[in-house]
């Protein structure tokens, strides 16, 4: 048996005290070699989290024959990608004959039975009700007096609930945007236009603080966001580099963005949110969506409102004078406040954001680079002066 599974056993039974179960072991043991058999190849993400599936379906298979207490789930990546693993590795293992004849008989459903806590007794089950009685609940008053005519509320079927909009009931933007615009900043090394791009999402898609209820901005977020995103850092291509955006350079632009789009459900995530609800209205995109999206943006106009066109003075204040050195401290504190926002939680647990590489960190690395290089000129030289002297003598 592996080492790793009984202490994963017993987080997952953390309110199991006495001896794990034979029956249980040996369950977890063999549909963890088995795992290897039948799923050899698993992602380098999806491998850390083999054992501990293993063991999670060992307890599922075994809480009702075993009598096991409540299973606590914390697998060690991502949910939205253990649920995946999870549901794999269920179809592709076997019930074996062990999780159906390893029933045992524990002190308490001996204790059950046999009528200590009261439940011995077989309580009546209901009858099973008629089709008529079913029914009459969702016929008219008319049709439960006797009348045989069929009415049109008689045929209606009852009210479904509201389907929550994108990112919930509450939000005025959808759940995923703001993080999937940071995790596009970070990965990009545009920080600068992030705000520019919230404030864009916000005025197309929540104007005035309320969700619009424009079919083909509700239809096409993805698009949406990447057609936005691809827009503001064109002109900030534009403003930097001082030469009109070509199509080499918007094809550059636009395939970075999908890139990074592609795997955005695997690195964002957002603490206390179900991931099929946090991606409600995300859609897959291509190069000829955000094409499209591009087009239904400049059609609309939406690049003249105040968000993009405040966006070239707001990069000029940006730059830090060199005349003032208030500024560049200033800019400083303002770089750090970004980068210390930015927060992507990635799939493999060793990425942690301490590691991440900021612009401070880039400036600090800079500066100590620049100090020992002088150091080193200094010592080589005098080094060298005490090379002659020596000769010299």
């Amino acid at each position: 048996m592996s080492r790793t599974l009984e202490p994963t056993l017993y987080s997952l039974l953390p309110s199991y005290s006495t001896a794990l179960p034979q029956p249980l072991l040996e369950l977890a043991s063999s549909l963890l070699a088995q795992s290897r058999q039948s799923a050899g190849t698993l992602k380098v993400d999806e491998e850390v989290a083999r054992s501990y599936a293993c063991a999670h379906i060992a307890c599922e298979r075994l809480k009702i024959s075993l009598d096991l207490p409540p299973i606590q789930v914390r697998p060690p990546i991502p949910p939205r990608l253990y649920k995946r693993l999870y549901a794999h590795l269920d179809n592709v293992l076997p019930s074996t004959s062990l999780a159906k004849s390893s029933r045992t008989r524990t002190p308490t459903s001996k204790a059950r039975e046999s009528g200590l806590f009261g439940s011995a007794q077989r309580i009546p089950s209901r009858a099973t009700p008629t089709k008529d009685a079913s029914l009459a609940k969702f016929r008219s008053p008319a049709a439960a007096k006797g009348d045989s005519s069929p009415t049109k509320s008689a045929s209606k079927p009852p009210p479904l609930p509201a389907k929550k909009k994108a990112g919930g009931l509450i939000s005025t933007l959808p759940a995923w945007i703001r993080p999937t615009i940071q995790l596009l900043c970070k990965e990009l090394d545009q920080e600068l236009i992030g705000r520019t791009v919230l404030a864009g999402m916000q005025t197309i898609v929540a104007p005035q603080g309320r969700r619009t209820k424009d079919q083909w901005v509700i239809d096409h977020l993805t698009p949406l966001l990447a057609a936005v995103h691809c827009l503001v850092a064109g002109q900030l291509y534009v403003i930097v580099n001082g030469q009109d955006l070509n199509n080499k350079q918007y094809s550059k632009i636009r395939k970075s963005i999908l890139v990074v789009l592609q795997h955005a459900q695997e690195k964002v995530t957002v603490q206390g949110m179900d991931e099929d609800e946090l991606w409600i209205g995300w859609s897959d995109v291509t190069s000829k969506d955000v094409d499209k999206a591009m087009t239904e943006i400049i059609k609309r106009g939406w690049q003249k409102d105040e968000w993009f066109a405040g966006f070239e003075e707001m990069v000029k204040r940006s730059e830090p004078d060199p005349n003032n050195s208030s500024d560049d401290v200033d800019m400083e504190d303002e770089d750090t406040r970004t980068s210390e926002r930015l927060h992507v939680q990635r799939a493999d647990t060793m990425f942690q954001s301490r590691w991440d590489m900021t612009d401070q960190k880039r400036r600090e690395y800079r500066e100590w680079k620049e100090d020992t290089l002088k150091r080193i000129e200094e010592i080589e030289r005098s080094q060298a002066t005490g090379m002659e002297v020596d000769s010299a003598a």
